[in-house]
């Protein structure tokens, strides 16, 4: 399955394969991702290929310092004194948030009910969202002028981050040299919902939720401050499981854990010290410091 996704999106996708199966992981254990890096180099252009790979409806939501929450949720309008429900942008099967960090926090908070609920509440009534459900946000540096930081309530919602692979020489001149417009890219046969099923078919045994737990304990003496919760070790386990699933494992090892606990923890880490190497950090000091079970 991974291959024939790989395949595809690496049409237009140069240099980061372990990217789209990270992310594809997330999708497929119903979780969102967010995509931190540098404007310009590439986060909109991945977040958008995915959600056309998969053939589910998307939609795109650029978020700005002036935005209202109505302009996300929608909202109520009178016709001839009968109230109508105008739906917004946040009704459709994969969001992009397109700079989430540049929204007002009115605007963020009114994202959190969806990404959990997968519902958001309106004028009183509760308005159920289509089914799957998925965010792609990027997020540009916090320094930058115009960003608000994420509050770690929304934080810990997502399931992943990321930055996008540095490109080599060769690499960019491959982009560069691309005449293919992205748009155009095949939308894979995959029923995601089925899908999402048989990832939750998968074992994860108690020694393998053993060693989940133990790294977690390891995460909690290191010197930065993290947000860990319950959520923190269910995304682990599902994206595990996920992971699996597109191998063609039929029950998760220590490989899955430690490929994708880095990513699960690198933007609950709080206040890291200027030029740490985050996935660096994380590597060092929690998953080598926790023996895998014999």
């Amino acid at each position: 399955m991974i291959k024939s996704i790989k395949s595809n999106l690496n049409q237009f996708i140069i240099g980061n394969d372990d990217k789209i199966e990270l992310s594809m992981a997330a999708i497929i254990a119903g979780g969102s991702i967010l995509l931190e890096d540098q404007p310009g180099t590439g986060k909109t252009t991945f977040a958008k290929l995915i959600a056309n790979s998969l053939g589910l409806d998307f939609k795109r939501i650029q978020f700005t310092s002036d935005m209202l929450p109505s302009d996300i949720n929608g909202f109520v309008k009178y016709i001839n004194n009968e109230p109508n429900f105008q739906k917004g942008p946040i009704f459709s099967n994969i969001i992009l948030a397109d700079e989430l960090n540049r929204g007002n926090p009115k605007c963020q908070s009114a994202f959190m009910e969806a990404m959990e609920e997968k519902s958001v509440t309106i004028d009183g009534s509760t308005h159920n969202l289509p089914q799957p459900f998925f965010v792609i946000a990027t997020q540009n540096p916090t320094e930058q002028v115009g960003t608000y930081p994420l509050p770690e309530s929304q934080l810990d919602r997502f399931m992943i981050s990321f930055s996008m692979n540095k490109l080599n020489h060769d690499q960019e001149k491959e982009i560069l040299k691309q005449k293919n417009n992205s748009q155009n890219i095949n939308s894979l046969n995959i029923d995601i919902q089925k899908t999402m099923n048989e990832v939750n078919q998968i074992e994860c045994n108690d020694i393998v939720i053993s060693y989940i737990q133990s790294l977690t304990e390891q995460t909690k003496k290191i010197k930065f401050e993290t947000i860990l919760s319950t959520r923190t070790l269910l995304y682990t386990v599902q994206i595990s499981k996920a992971l699996a699933y597109l191998n063609e494992k039929k029950y998760v090892t220590f490989d899955e854990v430690q490929k994708t606990f880095p990513y699960i923890l690198k933007h609950r880490i709080k206040n890291v010290d200027f030029g740490v190497d985050i996935l660096g950090y994380i590597q060092k000091e929690i998953i080598e410091k926790v023996p895998v079970p014999r």
